[in-house]
């Protein structure tokens, strides 16, 4: 009887390691991936340029990671054209960035930081990526890394935005 104690204790000894180990992982919820393909839509004058403006996705995805903390991760890869909805000027695009979003409850900014090529409507009020503030509405593309910090404290707004690469203004490209 002896012999068996001492085999049932380390089994015992085992479970407890395997339950205590396989705690975190149950406890754990496992990330919600979401994959689609974008639709296309339509900034009036004002969102984005002075003038109305189509975007017209081609081909690709937009695929979006939600983990339990909250944070958000986000691939795209979408070309496409926009499009002047009065001189049917169309401007390609190749979107290929990476993001990861993130929000905080306590001061009500979402931050965005994104690398890759991506494009961003700036409206008044929000922080001008060029310095100062944006008095006219834009639609700049961006090939490098940006952070945008979004204050939803009152109307949402760029309170920040800071970026490294190289930045297109679409909408003079569209004109």
């Amino acid at each position: 009887m002896h012999r068996l104690a001492r085999p049932a204790g380390g089994a015992v000894i085992a479970l407890a390691l395997a339950l205590i180990g396989a705690a975190p992982a149950a406890a754990a919820t496992p990330p919600t991936r979401t994959v689609h393909f974008p639709t296309g839509f339509v900034m009036d004058p004002g969102q984005g340029c002075a003038f109305a403006v189509r975007g017209v996705p081609v081909t690709g995805f937009s695929a979006v990671t939600t983990f339990s903390d909250g944070l958000v991760m986000r691939s795209v890869r979408v070309k496409g054209y926009y499009e002047n909805l009065d001189t049917h000027t169309t401007y390609w695009v190749n979107d290929t960035w990476t993001e990861t979003d993130v929000w905080d409850e306590t001061t009500q900014l979402y931050t965005i930081t994104s690398s890759g090529q991506v494009d961003v409507p700036f409206w008044p009020g929000d922080a001008n990526p060029l310095g100062g503030i944006v008095t006219d509405s834009a639609l700049y593309r961006f090939a490098g890394t940006t952070v945008n910090v979004v204050d939803f404290n009152g109307v949402p707004r760029t309170a920040e935005f800071r970026w490294s690469g190289r930045i297109t203004d679409v909408c003079a490209a569209l004109s």
